[in-house]
C-alpha cells in the first residue's frame, strides 16, 4: 500500500478507529492519510496527534487519496456525494462506504458514472485492531478492488464479504452490539460492586471473563450451548443466575435490540 493515499471524509469515532488501525499496524503512514472534517475542533486533537494530513475540504480529500472513506452520518452524505460528485472524475478512485443504511446504488447514483463503490460496515473495536468490518461489492468494482479492501482492513479486524441484503442486521450484531455489550459488562460490574468486589477490579473481571467466552466459542469449534452447559452444574451457582435471566427475558430482549437496530438502520437509507 505504500503508493497509495488513504482518505477519510469525516473525522468522527469510526474513522478514526480505521485510521489509527492502520497507522499503528503498520499498513499505511500517518503522512499517506488525508482527513476532512467539518470544523478543525476535532483535526486537531486526536488528528494531529496521530500525525495525518487534515483539511477542512472535502474536495480536497477525493482529489488527492486513491481510496477514499466516505464517514459520515447517513443524513450527511447526500450533500457530500453531491459535493465531491461535481468536482472528482473518479477513475481509478475507489469509495468506500462506512454510512449505515446507504445502499450500494443510492451512492452510484449520486457519484460520476462507473464510480467504484463498496459499502462496509465496520465497528469500533477496530481501533485496537480486534474489529469486524462486513462489505459488499458495487457492481463496478472488481476482484481485486475487494482484495485492495481486504487488505487494508486486515490489520485492524476480521473482514467478510456478505451479500448487501444482510448489512443492515449484519450491522446491527457487530456493530450496535459493543454498546450492548458495554451495557452488559457495566451491569456485571455493578453486581460484582453490589457483592464486595472493588470497581476497578469487577470490570477488569467481568470484561477478561467476556473476551475469555468469545476467544473460547471461535476457536473450540464447540455450540456455545454446549460451552454454557460444562460451565452450568446440577444445583450451582451458573444455574441460579441463569435462572434469573431468564426471568428477566435476557433472550428475547436481546432479539428485540437486534430487530430494532435492523429496522433503524434500513429507515436510514430509506431517508436518503
Amino acid at each position: 500500500m505504500d503508493n497509495k493515499t488513504i482518505g477519510f471524509i469525516g473525522g468522527g469515532n469510526m474513522a478514526y478507529a480505521i485510521a489509527k488501525g492502520l497507522v499503528v499496524s503498520g499498513m499505511v503512514k500517518a503522512d499517506k492519510i488525508i482527513t476532512s472534517a467539518r470544523t478543525e475542533a476535532r483535526l486537531q486533537t486526536v488528528w494531529k496527534e496521530l500525525g495525518t494530513h487534515t483539511t477542512l475540504n472535502n474536495v480536497e480529500v477525493a482529489e488527492k487519496a486513491d481510496v477514499i472513506f466516505l464517514a459520515v452520518k447517513p443524513h450527511i452524505l447526500p450533500g457530500v456525494l453531491l459535493e465531491i460528485g461535481s468536482k472528482i472524475i473518479p477513475s481509478n478512485k475507489l469509495f468506500v462506504s462506512v454510512a449505515a443504511g446507504v445502499t450500494i446504488d443510492f451512492m452510484q447514483n449520486n457519484l460520476p458514472e462507473n464510480s467504484k463503490v463498496i459499502r462496509t460496515m465496520p465497528n469500533t473495536p477496530c481501533l485496537v485492531q480486534s474489529g469486524v468490518v462486513v462489505y459488499s461489492l458495487g457492481k463496478t468494482c472488481t476482484k481485486e478492488d475487494g482484495d485492495v479492501l481486504k487488505t487494508l482492513l486486515n490489520v485492524i479486524g476480521h473482514v467478510e464479504q456478505v451479500d448487501e441484503g444482510q448489512i443492515d442486521g449484519m450491522s446491527s450484531l457487530m456493530g450496535c452490539s459493543i454498546a450492548w455489550f458495554m451495557l452488559v459488562l457495566e451491569s456485571m460490574s455493578d453486581g460484582g460492586v453490589k457483592n464486595g468486589v472493588p470497581r476497578g477490579i469487577s470490570y477488569t473481571l467481568a470484561a477478561k471473563a467476556m473476551e475469555g467466552a468469545a476467544k473460547l466459542y471461535l476457536e473450540s469449534g464447540k455450540h456455545v450451548g454446549q460451552l454454557k452447559d460444562e460451565v452450568t452444574s446440577p444445583g450451582g451457582s451458573t444455574i441460579c443466575g441463569l435462572y434469573e435471566l431468564e426471568q428477566g427475558d435476557v433472550r428475547g430482549t436481546f432479539m428485540k435490540a437486534v430487530e430494532a437496530a435492523t429496522k433503524r438502520n434500513k429507515e436510514l437509507g430509506k431517508q436518503n
